[in-house]
């Protein structure tokens, strides 16, 4: 789950320099929920899924900006598909 999370920042850091400050902010704001996920799973205090996502599909949809950088779209669909699938229990 971790690595799923670290490779989803990583393609929130490879484009922040290329957007507008509007989806420059959107991204960080994600990069502050990917690093509280972080430490919830460091910590072990992380909920099980029972099927749910962590909803970061749809925040890179939100943006028509982002839903067209399919490198950012394909790790959120990752996240959201092994949070969903995989950790329906720890």
């Amino acid at each position: 789950m971790k690595k799923k999370l670290n490779d989803l920042q990583c393609e929130i850091r490879k484009i922040q320099d290329g957007v507008d400050d509007y989806t420059r902010e959107y991204l960080n704001k994600l990069e502050k929920i990917i690093e509280e996920y972080k430490n919830k799973l460091d910590s072990n205090k992380m909920d099980a899924s029972d099927g749910g996502t962590l909803g970061f599909r749809r925040a890179i949809l939100e943006d028509d900006n982002l839903a067209n950088i399919d490198s950012l779209y394909n790790a959120a669909v990752a996240v959201d598909k092994f949070y969903s699938q995989e950790c329906r229990e720890w």
